[in-house]
């Protein structure tokens, strides 16, 4: 099954329109940044999976970023999408850059995995810790994408520093961030590990290098100081992970499915259900997948309530009420 971004906003408003009620039968549109994110390869290998073993069709529906989209599914014009766990609070509480507009329809599905955020210079570069980045050409920005202005803070804070400390060019979203540095234009960019743009940035300059943090409690309280639900997690190199050329520690925290209120509770029942019972497969299709744990896709988001088709399936095998994260 062959995925790319289908149908436009406008066609996705028209699909429930012209049926009153999405149905399981009908393909499903799911919200992502563009091709190359790791959100939008999330996205595809939830839908081959699903086609596959459920006889769930999923569209991909391409945006901008998460910014964008966050509205569109707390609206009912996409019925679900992908986001990191801290900008769903935002979303749902109204807070930063959705100030007096509140996502308040917005409601969580699974949490599918731990993001592993993290900056990537060139291999060659004689930037060889965060520190190191000061005054240096970072992306800044992010129009499309803006929870990306914190967790970039966040992955800079053991470094001691912030967006604030390097001089900034402009970029829209996470590829573009990826592109500009290809480019030569940037020193450094920060990237998901695992994600294929990393792969692309490595072949296009002769290597790259992911820098890591060291765990300590004042790089932690850096870090949450920036993304106040992410945490230091240890990742050994691998072949799923290029860039990564050490034992280290990145910023990590949740990636959830998003759903709203209007997204009917049987498609979403059936699309857990599913993602749940092919959790394997998932992880052969999109290595980052394989961090997805069946046992934690209920867990406890900040101010964030979980749609009633998702609880209906937690219930049944025994996850809820959801575990603190």
């Amino acid at each position: 099954m062959k995925f790319h971004a289908l149908m436009p906003v406008a066609a996705a408003i028209g699909l429930l329109s012209q049926t009153g009620a999405l149905s399981a039968q009908q393909p499903i549109a799911i919200a992502t940044p563009p091709s190359g994110s790791i959100y939008n390869s999330t996205a595809a290998a939830i839908g081959k999976v699903l086609a596959d073993k459920a006889g769930l069709k999923m569209t991909l529906q391409a945006i901008g970023g998460s910014s964008q989209y966050i509205p569109l599914i707390n609206a009912g014009e996409v019925p679900f999408g992908i986001a990191n766990v801290y900008e769903t609070n935002l979303g749902v509480t109204g807070a930063d850059y959705f100030k007096g507009r509140p996502t308040k329809d917005l409601r969580t599905v699974a949490i599918l995995y731990p993001l592993r955020n993290t900056i990537f210079v060139r291999k060659d570069s004689d930037i060889k810790k965060l520190s190191d980045l000061k005054g240096k050409r970072g992306p800044v920005g992010f129009t499309a994408q803006k929870v990306l202005t914190a967790v970039t803070n966040a992955a800079l804070a053991p470094g001691g520093l912030t967006l604030d400390d390097v001089n900034g060019v402009n970029v829209a979203n996470i590829i573009s961030n990826v592109n500009v540095f290809k480019e030569g234009r940037t020193d450094f960019f920060v990237f998901a590990l695992g994600g294929a743009p990393i792969r692309e940035a490595d072949a296009s300059v002769g290597g790259v290098r992911a820098l890591t943090a060291e765990n300590t409690p004042a790089n932690v309280a850096a870090v949450k100081k920036q993304v106040p639900v992410a945490y230091l997690r240890h990742e050994e190199p691998g072949p799923g992970s290029p860039g990564l050329l050490e034992p280290g520690y990145l910023v990590s925290y949740g990636v959830n499915l998003l759903a709203s209120t209007k997204t009917p509770d049987d498609v979403v029942y059936k699309v857990v259900k599913a993602i749940h019972d092919n959790a394997d497969e998932l992880g052969k299709v999109f290595p980052p997948l394989r961090l997805l744990d069946q046992k934690a896709m209920a867990q406890e988001i900040p101010d964030v309530e979980y749609h009633a088709g998702a609880i209906k399936f937690y219930k049944e095998i025994g996850q809820w009420p959801p575990k603190k994260m």
